[in-house]
Order: structure tokens, then sequence, then C-alpha cells
């Protein structure tokens, strides 16, 4: 796929746009850097439209105007470009103050972008501006402690920031099996650790997401399960927790990656198993395995979930598969259709 391929357009009609990072060569991946793809209409063939070089940008996020990558190197920086038509345009880069961010996230209560530096063990706040010419992360080192599996938890390690619906940030601590809170400053976007919630030993908390009854999902990437968790006065309290797939916990080798939530189903990619999991509340309020389904690939790392699709990120077979969701029990079935790209990493709808 090259710039030549251009995909057509409908009268009146915007195009759909993915937007899919990649690893580089940085890293040892085969990427390029962001692929734009588009198609004009739903059920039309996906094209890309433009490639934009960066070293490793493996998470994205868009905001008004704009697209925002974690550029996972030594050095650690967040890129940004403005969007024009749905084609990105350089704008600026900035520190993103520690090394190895592998996730960047929009703050709605600042309005500011938020790092999760994973080798550096660090969050940092920077303007979403894009063409801000001098942009200036705050940082704030988290909480020293490790886990008890140490080849992976001998220290902090930031892996993701969400929102909380009463206005803080939760960062998953993969390195300390906690969730360290923190509040951003709206005016000098200064962060400020609020509370610390600890995990069970060894989860390896990597993603979060929230349930439509506001419990919180956390995906334990070193333990292969969901952990259930409430907001009980100031502190999230562990509710219940569940194998991603029968068996996971005692399964070596398999690594729970992105998670999410649609239509009240909980999705989680796993690694090393190449499936998606599909979990619902059930009627004693726990979560439970609706299905399991092949990712169509190899190592999925990150999917978007659209009305009746979802599409995998699968970093390990250089593809992205397109995968129907059963409209009845939201599971995977046999992909429609399957690209090839180098190493994706990230998918953003748009």
């Amino acid at each position: 796929m090259s710039d030549a391929d251009v995909a057509g357009s409908l009268p009146g009609v915007e195009p759909q746009r993915l937007y899919i990072g990649s690893y580089t060569a940085t890293s040892g991946g085969s990427g390029t850097g962001i692929t734009v793809l588009e198609r004009a209409a739903p059920g039309a063939h996906w094209q890309a439209v433009q490639t934009v070089e960066a070293d490793d940008p493996s998470f994205l996020v868009v905001t008004e105007g704009a697209l925002h990558a974690a550029s996972e190197t030594t050095e650690g920086r967040v890129l940004s470009y403005t969007i024009s038509a749905g084609r990105l345009v350089a704008a600026s880069s900035a520190p993103s103050g520690g090394a190895s961010p592998c996730h960047v996230h929009h703050d709605p209560a600042s309005g500011a972008l938020v790092a999760s530096n994973y080798v550096g063990g660090t969050v940092s706040v920077l303007s979403a501006d894009a063409s801000h010419p001098s942009r200036v992360a705050r940082t704030v080192a988290l909480p020293f402690g490790h886990g008890p599996v140490l080849e992976r938890q001998e220290r902090p390690h930031a892996h993701q920031a969400v929102a909380t619906p009463w206005g803080t940030t939760l960062v998953a601590d993969l390195g300390t099996d906690r969730l360290v809170e923190l509040t951003v400053d709206p005016v000098s976007l200064d962060p400020e650790v609020v509370a610390v919630h600890p995990l069970p030993a060894g989860a390896g908390p990597r993603h979060l997401a929230w349930l439509d009854d506001g419990r919180l999902v956390v995906a334990g990437e070193l333990d292969a399960r969901l952990h259930v968790l409430q907001h009980v006065g100031e502190k999230l309290v562990l509710d219940h927790s569940v194998e991603v797939f029968e068996g996971s916990s005692s399964t070596p080798g398999v690594f729970p990656s992105h998670l999410a939530v649609d239509a009240g189903r909980a999705y989680v990619a796993t690694r090393g198993r190449d499936t998606i999991s599909v979990l619902a509340v059930g009627d004693d309020g726990r979560l439970r395995l609706v299905g399991e389904a092949p990712c169509g690939g190899a190592w999925p790392r990150h999917f978007a979930i659209t009305p009746g699709v979802l599409y995998c990120a699968n970093q390990g077979s250089d593809t992205v598969a397109v995968l129907p969701l059963d409209p009845e029990t939201g599971v995977p079935g046999e992909p429609i259709d399957v690209f090839s790209l180098g190493s994706p990493a990230c998918i953003v709808v748009a």
C-alpha cells in the first residue's frame, strides 16, 4: 500500500478512516510509522492514503483537529500532527518526560495529554496543542515499589492512564501491582499523586476500562485475569477477579494486552493464545466468559470496535484483521478482511 492507493469518495459523504501506529526498525519492528487508511463507505475496501514516518508510534490518540503519538523510544517523545481532510501534517515533537512511553491519554478534566512512560516509571502531562512550539512535560515519578514477578516487576512501570468519572486520572503500574491516582492542575498542568490502590500480587495491571455500572475492570498482563473494582469512599476495592479464558491463570506464555468495554461487554486480547475473549456481567453481578475467538493473526496488541466490527492489530503477523461481531453474543467471527501492515500496535477509528 502507498500514497498512490487513494480511496475514492462519494459526493457529500465523509470517508471513514483508520489511523494505525506501528513498531519500526528502531525496536526491531517492520512498520514505517503511522498509516492512514480510508474507505468511501461501509463495505468498501480499505486503502492506504498516507504513511508518515515516525519512530515506534506505538499508541495514538485523536483530539479535536489533531493526532498524537507516543514514540516508544529510549529518548521518549510525544509526536503531534494536525489533521486536514484526514491527512496528517507534522506539527510538533515534545519530550515525554521518561523513557519508552507506551501510552498517551487525553485528559478531559484538564484538556492535556498524559503520557505513561513504561521504562521510565513516570507519568507526564503536556499541552494538547499540537502546534505549541515549546511544550514542556510536567512529570511525576510513580511511587517506588516492586512486585513478585522479578523479571517484569523490579520497579514501577507505567502502562496506561484513564480518566475517572470523578475527575482524576488512574495510571496502571504494571511493575508494582498498583493503580496510581493523579490530579492534574488545569492551569499549570502539574500532576500530583493523590492515592494508590493495590491489586492482587503478581497481577501486572496493563489496561483499564469502565463498566456501564461504574465499576472498573483491570486487565492483568501477568496473571491473565480481569480484576473488577468498586469505588467505595475514596478507595478502589476489589469486587472479584475472573480468568480471561478458562485456565488462563495457569497457562504459561499468555499475556492479555488491550481491554475495552463495548455494548456492556468486556473485550480483551490475549497474546500467545492469539484470541479475543468476550465477557459480560451475569445475574450475580460478576463478569463471566461469553466466548473466545481467534484474533485473525498473531500477537494481538490492540483493537478498536465500531458497531458490529472489531479491528485487531496483530503485531506478530504484520496484519490487521477485520472481525465481524455476532449481534447476539458480541463474539468475533472469521475475518471478513485481512490486510498487511508492518508490526501494527494501535488502531484508532475516526
